[in-house]
């Protein structure tokens, strides 16, 4: 609709200079003005051309989600969505002799960035492990481990596995309630008209947020991150996140069903998350939870390599089957017999 009243103004416009331009005696003012007239409806037809062609076909997740792009990539590769609003087909009871694997996490492992739901982490491991196997998956962009928590709780079934895919910013409830502040503060379009411009244009959105990485959002992420080690050292936001696992893991115990953690460190900075997913890890080994923790095997890697795009750092295909498959070798390998009560029995690394 905004392309339209553009499109009717340009009109408008053209009439009148036209208009104008007739008045004009036969010269080279009258020349020279049809000139520019062409040359800037020449400009604005390529324009809106190229508005067109993005606001139609162009389609990018972003990992913020706060572009016309990103909102285009999920109308046209978030399905299929089922009853319980979980990216994944619909829950099912067991078939007899069949195998329940659940994964539960945030956006990495509900598929963000990943077009096809197929290649997706948990959608491979299914095809790997084979015949008497079965994967689901229970969730949402945007989880903490509160969250998850309450998806085992009421999923339909009850799993013989859960792949809790762990990322280091499911600490942020537990933040949240010691009152430990985790800012992110991205600084929207101001003005009325760049408001408008960057909320209606599909190119004037492309524009704006491109440089605004440049600037509000790299600096809003980097406060963040340095907020979140904090958050790690800090011992009332670690011992009530502590609680929040430990619910998770409790869950698992009581109902016999083997926990598979899968550790996720930010994949544009290894290195930096590092010691927050060592602390992760120590907790699980405390707690005798099998761990696949990917930080010393990404550690070293280009990060081009690894995200969906530029301006997406989810884990892209190639990195989707690569966890796929150590979480396959990890489930076939033999469940470590826990001895010790809730002392470290196991934590499996793969090479």
């Amino acid at each position: 609709m905004s392309i339209l009243y553009v499109l009717v103004a340009l009109c408008a416009l053209n009439l009148v200079a036209m208009w104008g331009l007739s008045r004009l005696r036969r010269g080279r003012a009258r020349t020279g003005g049809m000139g520019v007239l062409v040359a800037v409806d020449a400009m604005l037809a390529a324009l809106l051309v190229l508005e067109v062609a993005m606001a139609l076909f162009f389609a990018q997740s972003d990992g913020f989600n706060i572009t016309m792009s990103s909102r285009n990539w999920f109308a046209r590769h978030w399905h299929p969505v089922n009853s319980l609003g979980y990216r994944d087909a619909e829950p099912r009871p067991k078939a007899p002799g069949e195998k329940l694997v659940l994964v539960v996490g945030d956006s990495f492992a509900a598929g963000h960035g990943i077009d096809n739901v197929a290649d997706r982490f948990g959608d491979v491991l299914g095809r790997d492990l084979g015949a008497g196997w079965r994967v689901a998956n229970a969730s949402k962009i945007g989880w903490d481990t509160v969250d998850e928590d309450k998806a085992l709780e009421s999923y339909p079934q009850t799993p013989d596995v859960v792949v809790l895919a762990y990322f280091v910013n499911d600490i942020y409830r537990a933040a949240e309630k010691t009152k430990f502040p985790l800012p992110f503060t991205v600084q929207f379009p101001r003005g009325a008209v760049t408001k408008y411009l960057v909320d209606h244009f599909a190119l004037a959105n492309f524009v704006y947020w491109r440089l605004a990485r440049m600037g509000n959002v790299e600096d809003a992420a980097r406060t963040f991150w340095d907020r979140l080690r904090s958050a790690y050292a800090d011992p009332a936001v670690w011992n009530e996140h502590a609680r929040e696992l430990d619910a998770i893991v409790d869950w698992c115990r009581l109902r016999h069903v083997r926990l598979i953690a899968l550790i996720i460190p930010s994949l544009a900075d290894v290195a930096g998350t590092a010691p927050m997913t060592a602390r992760v890890a120590a907790y699980f080994k405390d707690r005798g939870v099998e761990t696949v923790d990917l930080t010393s095997i990404l550690a070293g890697r280009d990060p081009g390599d690894m995200v969906v795009n530029s301006v997406d750092t989810h884990a892209n295909v190639k990195l989707n089957a690569e966890m796929a498959g150590l979480l396959q070798k990890a489930i076939l390998a033999p469940a470590p017999a826990a001895t010790g009560g809730n002392k470290a029995v196991f934590s499996r690394n793969p090479e």
